[in-house]
């Protein structure tokens, strides 16, 4: 068995046990079907009734989901144990040749459970088959998430949003205060309470701003589509939020009238 990408070390160990409990089940059980030869096939269910599983004699099948491959057996594998049950499943296909041992499912669990010692494996396979998924599925978007939703606690000097960066959180200072800076000019001042990168939300472009901790701060950050439910759902957070750019509008109003009179 391959999956894409490294697998972690917790995973290399999973697929071993996997390979090694296998071949402990189908030790002593003989099959009455002659290998199946194929070649580029698309959905091996769509060919074979749902009360086959299969171990792979030769070559290689994928399990893929729209095109992609997202898991792949070789020899020794046993597959189709979730096809039999008729659990939704990415659909088993090669575009290569594989040589495939039919195995009556019925049969095969009457073989498992005439012994219990065969049973405690079985039911050990299936945990490490979902241990598997779970640990793979874990790696796979572990760099993909970012957990920034929450309280954080900032140092002087760390950013809270970038000018230019896409939009993705709205924060708010709950203790601390920060600087906001326009093309590397001071432009503003936020303190305790106010609300940073809303804006954004409802403009939909860039961060017009980048705004800097200027003494020790905790923000709470929240993801945009939870900001605009919590506005929806609380009329205090909308009308605090007005009052916020509102006395900011009125500081650059200020600012821009002390720069014509220089």
């Amino acid at each position: 068995m391959y999956l894409n990408g490294k697998p972690s070390e917790t995973l290399e160990q999973l697929i071993s046990r996997t390979g090694q409990l296998t071949k402990v089940l189908l030790e002593d059980f003989e099959s009455d079907t002659a290998p199946i030869s194929l070649e580029s096939v698309d959905d091996l269910y769509e060919l074979f009734d749902r009360d086959q599983i299969f171990l792979i004699h030769d070559g290689m099948l994928h399990m893929s989901k729209n095109g992609q491959n997202l898991v792949s057996f070789d020899e020794g594998d046993l597959i189709g144990i979730h096809q039999t049950f008729d659990m939704p499943i990415p659909v088993l296909r090669t575009d290569e040749y594989v040589e495939l041992i039919p195995i009556e499912r019925d049969r095969f669990l009457r073989h498992v459970y005439s012994d219990k010692r065969r049973q405690h494996y079985w039911s050990h396979l299936l945990v490490c088959m979902n241990a598997m998924m779970v640990n793979y599925l874990a790696d796979t978007f572990k760099d993909q998430v970012r957990p920034t939703a929450g309280f954080q606690n900032l140092q002087p000097g760390d950013v809270i949003i970038r000018q230019g960066d896409q939009p993705d959180l709205v924060y708010t200072i709950i203790s601390g205060e920060a600087d906001v800076f326009v093309d590397d000019v001071k432009v503003g001042d936020l303190a305790e309470e106010e609300v940073v990168g809303a804006m954004a939300v409802f403009t939909g472009e860039p961060r017009s701003a980048t705004v800097i901790a200027r003494t020790p701060c905790t923000v709470m950050a929240v993801p945009q589509k939870d900001f605009v439910l919590l506005i929806e759902a609380q009329p205090k957070a909308a009308v605090n939020l007005i009052e916020n750019l509102a006395r900011r509008i009125a500081i650059l109003n200020q600012q821009l009238i002390d720069k014509e009179e220089v």
